[in-house]
């Protein structure tokens, strides 16, 4: 076996998108059409999420509200949903919102459906199995830089876990993917403030 992260990266992926894991395959190329820069290379919004595949989940577990919501909006709804995401999120953190949803202008929308307790109501099994769950390897999350993590593990294009990756073989142990963490991993990204983006 190689002694590298690389295939470190390759094994975790190969389980979590295998038949027992349920997981699929994902690169970042979504989150970066989130990314604006200007003519100087300042970043001047990065939304640190996958925004057409937020919208692409909302659509179809909730066409009324998504048909109302469009409706209402009549220009470029996606970035306006953005908007409304993100203003929840500021108001009431990450959390709260993929517990309970959000409401925008009287529209309640839902990120994720949790399992449900039996499997007996079939609309709630169909809803929990319309979550998109994706592992993405080597995420860049900045437009400023080429930094990326290791893995992160994405529902509805919303990244909420990383995972930094070390090798016993190169010398290397948990300790060093804290470090990695605690300072190469600047706290001003949107994807890593608290209640944000990524959870743990």
């Amino acid at each position: 076996m190689a002694d590298n992260e690389k295939q470190f990266e390759i094994d975790i992926e190969s389980s979590l998108t295998s038949a027992e894991g349920g997981w699929q395959k994902a690169t970042d190329t979504g989150y970066r059409t989130g990314i604006q820069v200007d003519s100087m290379g300042v970043v001047l919004e990065n939304y640190a999420l996958d925004i057409e595949t937020l919208c692409a989940f909302v659509k179809a577990t909730q066409p009324v509200a998504w048909a109302l919501f469009e409706k209402r909006c009549k220009s470029d709804p996606q970035k306006k949903f953005y908007k409304a995401f993100q203003n929840a999120v500021d108001m009431n953190g990450l959390v709260n919102v993929l517990r309970h949803g959000f409401k925008h202008r009287g529209i309640t929308f839902r990120v994720c459906y949790f399992r449900p307790e039996s499997h007996l109501n079939k609309t709630a099994a169909g809803l929990y199995a319309a979550n998109v769950c994706n592992v993405v390897r080597q995420w860049h999350y900045s437009a400023a830089n080429k930094k990326s993590v290791d893995m992160v593990l994405v529902v509805n294009g919303i990244p909420l876990f990383a995972l930094e990756l070390k090798n016993q073989y190169t010398g290397q142990n948990v300790n060093n993917a804290k470090e990695q963490w605690m300072y190469d991993r600047d706290p001003r990204e949107l994807c890593f403030q608290f209640d944000k983006r990524i959870l743990a």
